[in-house]
Order: C-alpha cells, then sequence, then structure tokens
C-alpha cells in the first residue's frame, strides 16, 4: 500500500510538472521558428533582382567568379525547400489529428511516390511531357536530370521507406538532415569552399552540414536520456553519407535512409530512449 503524501510533497509535484509542461516545447519552437525564418529568407531571395541579390553576396565575401554558380544554387535549393511541407504535415498531422498516423502517412507517401514515378516515365519518354517540363522548371533543373529521374522522385522514395520503417521523430530528423544540412553543404560549398577533401566536396561546406545536423538533432532529441549521443551520431552519420555518396546514387535517397537506419541501430546499442513526436 503505497504511503499518502503530504500537501507540501503534492504542491512540489505540481510546481515541477509546471514547469516542464512550459520548457518542454521549447526546442520545438525554435526549430519551427527557425524553419520559418529560413523559407521567409528563401522567398525573398527568390524575388530579389539580379543585381541585388549579386551586391548582397559580395558583400557576404562571395568571390565574383562564384556568385552566378550562388544565385543558380539559391534558386533551385529554393524550390526544394518545399519538401519541408511533408516533415511539418507529418509532425503536425501526428499531434493534432486523429486520421494522420504512422500507417496513414507512409501509404500516402507511397501513393504520391509512385504517381510521381509515373509522370517522370511520361516526362523521359513522351517528347511533348518533356517540353512542357523543362519549359517551366529548366531554371532548377540539374543537367543530368533532363534525361534521367529527377531527385524529387528520390527524395520521395527516401522519405516513404523513412516514415515507414523508423519512429516519427527519427523520420523527421533524417528528413531535415537532408532538406536544410544538404542545402547549407552546398551552398557554403559553392560561397566558401576552398579546401577539397573528396572529389568535388569541400571542408567548408562538411562542416556547415555536420553543424546544422547537430542542431537539428539537439532540437529534437533533446528530451533522449542520451540526446547529446544521438544528436552526435545522427549529424555525423548524414554528413558522412552526404560527403561519400556514389555519383550514381541520389542522394535524396540516401541521406535520409541510411542517416534514419544510423540513428535507429545506435540507439539500440546505447540503450537511448527515442522521445515520442508529441509538442507538449
Amino acid at each position: 500500500m503505497e504511503e499518502p503524501i503530504s500537501i507540501h510533497q503534492y504542491d512540489e509535484q505540481q510546481q515541477q510538472q509546471q514547469i516542464e509542461s512550459q520548457s518542454v516545447g521549447l526546442p520545438w519552437k525554435m526549430l519551427g521558428l527557425f524553419l520559418m525564418v529560413l523559407m521567409l529568407v528563401l522567398v525573398i531571395i527568390n524575388n530579389t533582382t539580379r543585381k541585388t541579390m549579386y551586391a548582397l553576396l559580395r558583400a557576404m565575401g562571395v568571390g565574383v567568379k562564384r556568385i552566378p554558380k550562388v544565385i543558380k544554387e539559391l534558386k533551385r535549393k529554393g524550390f526544394h525547400f518545399s519538401g519541408l511541407i511533408i516533415p511539418i504535415i507529418y509532425l503536425l498531422g501526428l499531434n493534432y489529428t486523429t486520421f494522420i498516423t504512422r500507417q496513414f502517412a507512409y501509404t500516402l507517401m507511397g501513393i504520391i511516390t509512385i504517381l510521381f514515378f509515373i509522370w517522370e516515365c511520361l516526362r523521359l519518354y513522351i517528347p511533348a511531357v518533356k517540353k512542357f517540363y523543362v519549359d517551366r522548371f529548366s531554371g532548377i533543373m540539374r543537367e543530368k536530370e533532363r534525361d534521367s529521374f529527377n531527385g524529387v522522385l528520390f527524395y520521395l522514395m527516401g522519405t516513404t521507406i523513412s516514415i515507414y520503417y523508423f519512429s516519427p521523430i527519427i523520420a523527421i530528423a533524417s528528413t531535415l538532415f537532408l532538406i536544410l544540412g544538404d542545402f547549407t553543404a552546398a551552398l557554403v560549398g559553392i560561397s566558401y569552399g576552398r579546401t577539397k577533401i573528396f572529389g568535388k566536396k569541400s571542408l567548408e561546406g562538411t562542416l556547415a552540414m555536420f553543424g546544422v545536423c547537430l542542431l537539428i538533432s539537439l532540437a529534437l532529441f533533446w528530451r533522449s536520456n542520451l540526446g547529446e549521443q544521438l544528436a552526435f551520431w545522427g549529424a555525423l552519420s548524414a554528413t558522412l553519407v552526404e560527403l561519400l555518396n556514389p555519383s550514381f546514387i541520389d542522394d535524396n535517397l540516401t541521406i535520409p535512409c541510411l542517416s534514419g537506419l544510423a540513428i535507429h541501430l545506435i540507439s539500440i546499442r546505447l540503450g537511448a530512449i527515442i522521445p515520442d513526436h508529441s509538442l507538449y
């Protein structure tokens, strides 16, 4: 039989619970604010004249010869940031709806992936469809994507696999590694990269990606009993996948799948508790 607690002990417990409830959502709010600010910056960039953007990049210390490539990458990656809608809707849906579940999410993503695959086949093998697509999206396409599958298809595949196999927090983290981390690596590498360490990849871009992925991981795994370890190894795995990824495999597929797998296996090996997806 449990011993009754005193009024003083009860008051202390209530105060502790209140403090925890007030602080538990802070990292989520900070991450959400960061994403909102980042998307706002990208919207501004995409609506800024080339002359203004040139002046801004020069003021930031970007070399004159690098600026055209940086501007093109900003435009392309700005479009890819629309991919943030998937982890955001997944997270909000799990918290604020009853119909969005993990099973619903990977089923829906699977259907979307199949439909996009069909569209890509039409684009590649029907000249009229290909012309329609290139005329509208040539500015944000890589040259190799004109005659091969678009990176969006591999992003959808990677996200679907992550949602199916991993807990919601791991799936969200691995997707953000791809969207934010890969963006940072490319932008910093093109703008300031001088020390080449693997092919065209630079030390500056690699370190920038690791820093961003580490911040994402800390925000998502801070409630875990081994949050720092999960954050470090998750960020490191995503960074290494981006750095060492072979050219014949799209990193839109490998980064979320392999970084998510690394966090999952490390959590099992260390006995770490993966926090739930609650925003409260």
